[in-house]
C-alpha cells in the first residue's frame, strides 16, 4: 500500500494515474480508513514552512518545529520543508529526506481523539545535520512540490472519507431492514428511510466532484481550486451520513465495540488535517475572484 503510484525501481506499482490512487483509496477506506490513509498520506510528513536550514560544508543545519504531524512517532524518515535563511515567500523553500533518529531530532506523542494508528506527535530539529545528498527535488522549489502534491491528496482524502461513509450506510441500511419497530422494520417509516436516501444523494454528488478533480489532474489540467472543494466538502458530508447511521443503530451504534463511533472520530480528523474547510474556502473564493479575496 505505501508503494501505490511510486516508481518502481523504489519497490512500488509504478505510477498509475490519479483515478487509480482515488479508486485504491476509496476501496481500503471502506475496509478502514487508517489503512486507506497510508499511500495517501505518505508524502505529507513534513515540518511546517518556518522551519530553518542554513547551507554548511557538506550539507544543511535545520532547526524548526511542528506538532500535529502523521506518523511523527513511527516514522523513520520524514520529508521536511524549511526555508533557507533571508528568503521570503514560497522562494527559497525546500525538501529534505530527515532521518528522524538523527542527532537533535525529538519526538513528541499528541493522540487525538480519532486516527490512532496514524501516530501523530511533534517534531523538533535543533541544528540537525542534513547531508547533501538527502535534498528531494530542486533546491528552493520545494513549496511548488508540496503544493503539487495536496492538488492529489485532497480529493484523495475526500474520497478516503466517503469510502468509510459508504461502509457506514451499508450497514446502516442492512440495520434498518432487519431491526423491527411496531412490527416492522424501521426501513419502513420514513424518519429512517429519508435521511438515508438524502446522505447518499449527497454522497454520490461529493464522490463525483473528488473524480473530476483526479480526472483534471490526470489530464494535466488546472484543478487546484477543486481539490480545494473536495477537502472541505467531503469530509463533512461523510461524517455526517456516519453519525446518521450509528443514530440509526441506536445504543448499538454508540457503541465502543462498534465501527461506527471509530469511523466517526477518524473521519472527523479529516475537518482539520491538510487544512481546515476556512483554509480550503480562501483557496477557492482567490480562484474565483482573484487576489481581492485575500485582501
Amino acid at each position: 500500500m505505501l508503494g501505490l503510484g511510486l516508481p518502481e525501481k523504489f519497490g512500488g506499482t509504478g505510477e498509475p494515474d490519479p483515478i487509480t490512487l482515488g479508486l485504491a483509496t476509496e476501496a481500503l477506506a471502506y475496509g478502514d480508513v487508517n489503512v486507506a490513509a497510508a499511500p495517501v498520506q505518505v508524502g505529507l510528513v513534513a515540518a511546517r514552512l518556518a522551519a530553518r536550514v542554513q547551507p554548511v560544508p557538506g550539507g544543511w543545519r535545520l532547526t524548526g518545529e511542528k506538532i500535529a504531524i502523521t506518523h511523527a512517532t513511527s516514522a523513520a524518515v520524514a520529508l521536511v520543508y524549511a526555508r533557507r535563511d533571508g528568503s521570503q515567500g514560497h522562494h527559497g523553500i525546500s525538501c529534505f529526506a530527515v532521518d528522524l533518529d538523527a542527532e537533535g531530532v525529538t519526538r513528541s506523542p499528541m493522540p487525538g481523539m480519532g486516527a490512532l494508528p496514524l501516530c501523530w506527535g511533534g517534531l523538533a530539529f535543533d541544528e540537525v545535520f542534513i547531508p547533501a545528498g538527502n535534498l528531494v527535488g530542486t533546491e528552493g522549489r520545494g513549496f511548488a512540490g508540496a503544493m503539487h502534491h495536496f492538488d492529489f491528496s485532497r480529493p484523495a482524502l475526500g474520497l478516503l472519507c466517503l469510502g468509510a461513509a459508504q461502509a457506514s450506510l451499508d450497514e446502516a441500511v442492512s440495520w434498518a431492514k432487519q431491526r423491527e419497530a411496531f412490527g416492522r422494520p424501521i426501513a419502513a417509516f420514513q424518519g429512517v428511510s429519508f435521511p438515508l436516501a438524502e446522505h447518499a444523494t449527497q454522497m454520490e454528488a461529493a464522490r463525483w466532484l473528488c473524480y473530476r478533480a483526479l480526472w483534471l489532474r490526470a489530464t494535466g489540467q488546472p484543478h487546484t481550486d477543486l481539490a480545494a472543494m473536495c477537502k472541505w466538502w467531503p469530509p463533512q458530508v461523510a461524517k455526517e451520513a456516519i453519525e446518521t447511521a450509528w443514530v440509526t443503530h441506536g445504543n448499538l451504534g454508540y457503541s465502543a465495540e462498534s465501527p461506527l463511533q471509530q469511523r466517526y472520530r477518524d473521519v472527523a480528523s479529516y475537518l482539520v488535517a491538510d487544512g481546515t474547510a476556512a483554509i480550503q474556502k480562501r483557496i477557492i473564493a482567490t480562484s474565483l475572484l482573484g487576489k481581492v479575496a485575500t485582501q
